[in-house]
């Protein structure tokens, strides 16, 4: 049995959105930035830097937004360049 497979599709209204919002910093299929063929390995980041930061940031449960926000800066601010190039 041969499958067609179709590109997948796109929602203009929400594109649209997207590049109102971040004007020519879209990275992506289609985007202002296309997505380089030969980028870097996203999986660093996926397994360390997420769950550390997650880690740092949901230790203990936030009371306000704001107290939230605080600790999401905060545990982004105490990444290290010495801890990214270990990475």
């Amino acid at each position: 049995m041969n499958m067609i497979l179709a590109p997948p599709r796109k929602v203009s209204c929400v594109e649209q959105e997207i590049r109102d919002t971040f004007q020519q910093q879209v990275i992506g299929y289609g985007g202002c930035v296309e997505w380089p063929p030969r980028s870097l390995d996203p999986n660093p980041l996926d397994f360390f830097l997420w769950g550390y930061i997650k880690q740092r940031v949901y230790a203990i449960p936030s009371p306000t937004l704001q107290e939230l926000r605080n600790r999401i800066t905060d545990a982004c601010a105490s990444v290290s360049p010495a801890m990214l190039y270990n990475v």
